[in-house]
C-alpha cells in the first residue's frame, strides 16, 4: 500500500488500538478518535487520505457524520464499520455517501484490501474531475454536481462552470468569457452573458453550493469557495 494517512473513528478503545497497531504494521499512518465531533474537527483541520468510521458512535450516527461531510463538499473516501451488516444497512450506508461498508467482526486484511480499492477509485475519479467547494464537474460526462447531487444546467451554464474552474480562481473579463464560451456554444452578447451568470448564480444558491461566482471590479468573474 502506498503511503497514506487514515483517520479511524471508533469508540471501542480496544478495537481502535488494534486498528492503529495493524495500520502501523502495514506502514500506514493512522490517527484514532472516539467521537463524531472530534472526527469532524480533525477532518476540518488536517488532510487525511481516507477515513474508517464506526456507525455506532456515542454522539452521532456514523452515517450522519458522512452525510455532513458530503454536504460540506468533503469527498474523502470513507469505509463504514458496523455490526449492522444486513443488506438494507449496507444500502443505507452507500446511499449516504460512504464508499464501502464492512460488517463486524472482520479481518484486517479485508479492511486493508477495501481501503486500497477505494483509494484506487478516488485516484481515477480525481483525475477526471474539477472542483471548487462542494461543486464538482466531471470532465468525461460533463455532469455538474453539488455535494454529490447532479444539478440541471443548460449547455451554456455547464460550459461557464468549466471555464471558471479551469481559470483556477483567476478572474476572466467579459470579453475573455465571451471568446471561451463562443468556442463551444453559440455566440452571445455581454447582456446575454450577464443573464447567464445571473441564472447560474440562482441555481447554485438554490442547491446550497459553497462555490460562488464573484465579480471583481475592473478584473472580471471568478469562482471562489466559501471559507469555513
Amino acid at each position: 500500500m502506498p503511503f497514506v494517512k487514515v483517520l479511524v473513528v471508533e469508540d471501542d478503545a480496544a478495537l481502535g488500538e488494534a486498528l492503529l497497531a495493524a495500520f502501523t504494521d502495514a506502514n500506514v499512518q493512522a490517527e484514532v478518535c472516539a467521537s463524531g465531533r472530534n472526527a469532524a474537527e480533525l477532518l476540518s483541520l488536517f488532510a487525511f487520505d481516507a477515513a474508517v468510521i464506526d456507525r455506532g458512535l456515542p454522539d452521532i450516527d456514523g452515517l450522519e457524520l458522512v452525510n455532513d461531510l458530503r454536504r460540506a463538499g468533503n469527498r474523502i473516501p470513507v469505509i463504514i464499520l458496523t455490526a449492522q451488516s444486513d443488506a438494507m444497512s449496507r444500502i443505507d450506508g452507500l446511499d449516504t455517501g460512504a464508499d464501502d461498508y464492512l460488517g463486524k467482526p472482520f479481518l484486517f486484511a479485508e479492511l486493508r484490501s477495501r481501503l486500497n480499492a477505494v483509494l484506487r477509485r478516488v485516484e481515477q475519479r480525481t483525475a477526471n474531475t474539477m472542483s471548487c467547494g462542494n461543486l464538482f464537474y466531471d470532465l468525461d460526462s460533463h455532469v455538474v454536481s453539488i455535494a454529490g447531487a447532479p444539478i440541471d444546467l443548460s449547455a451554456r451554464e455547464r460550459t461557464l462552470i468549466e471555464v471558471l474552474l479551469r481559470s483556477r480562481g483567476r478572474p476572466l473579463n467579459a470579453g475573455q468569457l465571451e471568446d471561451l464560451l463562443c468556442a463551444t456554444t453559440e455566440a452571445l452578447t455581454i447582456n446575454a452573458l450577464e443573464v447567464s451568470v445571473h441564472r447560474l448564480r440562482r441555481k447554485l444558491k438554490a442547491a446550497d453550493c459553497t462555490a460562488k461566482i464573484i465579480w471583481l471590479r475592473g478584473l472580471g468573474y471568478c469562482l471562489k469557495a466559501d471559507q469555513p
